[in-house]
Parts: C-alpha cells; sequence; structure tokens
C-alpha cells in the first residue's frame, strides 16, 4: 500500500524528480522490482542504485539500462556527491 502511494507521489512529480535514489534491500517491494515500476512511469529517470551488499548481485534483476550508478553502503557524502554529478552530467 505505501510502494502504491510513493509510486503515485513519483508518478504526479516524475518531470521534476531528475534522479533516483533507490535502496536494493527493501521491505514490501525491493529495489529492482521499485526500479522497474518508477521506469515504466518515466524512462527518462536516471538511477543510483544503493546496497550494503558489496556485490551487485541484485543489479542482476534489473537491465542495466536502468540503473546509471552504484554506490555501496557505507558511502560519504563527498562519493554520493560526486556519484549523483557524474549520473547527471552523462545523457
Amino acid at each position: 500500500m505505501m510502494v502504491r502511494r510513493l509510486l503515485a507521489l513519483y508518478s504526479q512529480h516524475k518531470e521534476k524528480i531528475k534522479l533516483v535514489l533507490m535502496d536494493m534491500m527493501m521491505p514490501v517491494m525491493d529495489g529492482p522490482s521499485s526500479i522497474l515500476e518508477i521506469h515504466k512511469i518515466n524512462p527518462e529517470v536516471k538511477v543510483v542504485a544503493v546496497s550494503g551488499l558489496t556485490e551487485k548481485d541484485k543489479l542482476a534483476k534489473v537491465d542495466d539500462a536502468h540503473v546509471q550508478a552504484f554506490l555501496s553502503k557505507p558511502y560519504a557524502a563527498e562519493k554520493l556527491l560526486k556519484t549523483i554529478h557524474e549520473v547527471m552530467s552523462t545523457k
């Protein structure tokens, strides 16, 4: 139910949201499923996936075209900002 609300909220504001920071390990709907749903709403949105897992196993479920970058937790604010800048700078 909360996931539906979040997806509806995203859909309502999709033209204002240029990048989504998505945790891959979430309750109810996991990161890969959420990314696919968001991409259906807006194929142009950029996604930075985040996980506490050191390997990218969770990304195997998501088409590489849907995720522009991956950050392993923990990460410093500087690394997050650099990653966002790099992703937003690419077309």
